[in-house]
């Protein structure tokens, strides 16, 4: 309820510009506090930068969808929710390894939640973006 009142009056824009100059600048302050604090900064950079990426997608792609046919808006806020929990999943899997060690090598088609839940997370992502796209094409209904 808090979170709705500051943006109702201080406004979406000034919002998001409190997050983003938030998420910029405090990285090397919170990797200060480390034993290596360049490279905890550059961790905590890549961690902080999911927030107002996700935000900004999510709020700009959702604002520019119509609200008319539902079923358009509907599954474009799908969509966007999608690539927000995408950003903030791979944010996530990066925090569960010290932030001023680097984090273990991946191989190709593989990313950090792959290593973090031993599940082929990445391969996953992109099997079912492909199902979702081919379902719900239009004319697939019609065979």
């Amino acid at each position: 309820m808090r979170v709705w009142a500051a943006v109702k009056s201080f406004g979406l824009p000034s919002l998001l510009l409190v997050i983003v100059a938030i998420t910029h600048t405090s990285y090397d302050l919170i990797g200060s506090f480390y034993e290596n604090p360049v490279r905890a900064a550059t961790a905590w950079h890549h961690v902080l930068r999911a927030f107002p990426e996700a935000t900004l997608l999510y709020l700009i792609v959702w604002s520019l969808i119509p609200w008319k046919p539902i079923g358009v808006r509907v599954a474009g806020s799908l969509i966007c929710a999608g690539g927000a929990l995408e950003s903030f999943q791979i944010a996530a899997c990066r925090v569960v390894y010290p932030m001023d060690q680097p984090p273990p090598k991946t191989a190709l088609y593989t990313g950090l939640c792959d290593v973090v839940s031993g599940w082929p997370i990445y391969m996953l992502t992109v099997v079912v973006v492909l199902l979702v796209s081919l379902l719900t094409r239009p004319g697939y209904r019609d065979r």
